[in-house]
């Protein structure tokens, strides 16, 4: 009944997000699946026989990656929204953003080390000051370009070490688990593929700024650190 009712729960918000019809949802989506697909393999692995072991990962790239070109070619939706993002700025929020993105790139060279300081009151108050012409925004519209511009390159360097550790402990604790056969793996492997759904999605859109999206990016770097393990005291008498 948990697995049935786990998949029902998948399927309907996959059909949710996919409805939105938001071109950065969808990346985070195929992006999510992707990790989570590949960590599957990887730990169900160690139960194949060597020649399987190494025809596993391949196999299920390029079975996920003909599933997204079947899509784009016969689902039309899919494909109007695939093709629209390599259309430049011959589409409109493909134009905004760039417009956006130059002024937010303008403002982390006017205040490179600091920032402008957190917030959306600080930005609204900068931003106009950079803006191009009829390109009114709220945000950057990207998450990593926002932290620059909040917290100027320092703060960027330490949100990117965070991330650092929190994927390179969450891979150490995948693999302690995968070697113990445990289920909790399952949570890690979830966890950490949200993360990095969430990271490609943040890319071209500040979806941190929003509480519930925030609560949940929060939920998973706690998933995370909650498998680890100190490492064993050493008795120096």
């Amino acid at each position: 009944m948990r697995k049935a009712l786990a998949l029902t729960i998948f399927i309907c918000t996959s059909l949710c997000l996919v409805f939105t019809f938001s071109r950065g949802g969808w990346i985070g989506f195929v992006v999510a699946i992707t990790a989570l697909g590949l960590f599957l393999v990887y730990w169900f692995s160690i139960k194949m026989p060597p020649v399987w072991r190494k025809l596993s990962l391949p196999i299920a790239l390029g079975t996920l990656a003909g599933l997204f070109i079947f899509a784009v070619l016969f689902v039309a939706p899919v494909r109007d929204r695939v093709l629209s993002i390599f259309a430049g700025r011959n589409d409109s929020s493909n134009n905004f953003r760039l417009n956006v993105w130059a002024a937010a790139i303008d403002m982390i060279k006017a205040r490179p080390f600091l920032g402008i300081g957190p917030g959306n009151d600080a930005f609204n108050k900068i931003y106009p000051l950079f803006q191009r012409p009829r390109y009114t925004a709220l945000s950057a519209y990207s998450v990593l370009l926002e932290i620059a511009v909040e917290m100027g390159l320092i703060g960027l360097t330490a949100f990117l070490w965070l991330l650092v550790v929190i994927f390179n402990q969450g891979w150490i604790q995948l693999q302690r688990l995968r070697q113990l056969g445990s289920r909790q793996g399952f949570w890690l492997m979830g966890a950490i593929a949200t993360m990095l759904g969430m990271m490609a999605h943040g890319a071209v859109d500040t979806i941190w700024y929003r509480p519930q999206v925030n609560i949940l990016w929060w939920l998973t770097v706690a998933t995370i650190a909650s498998y680890y393990l100190p490492p064993p005291q050493t008795d120096d008498n």
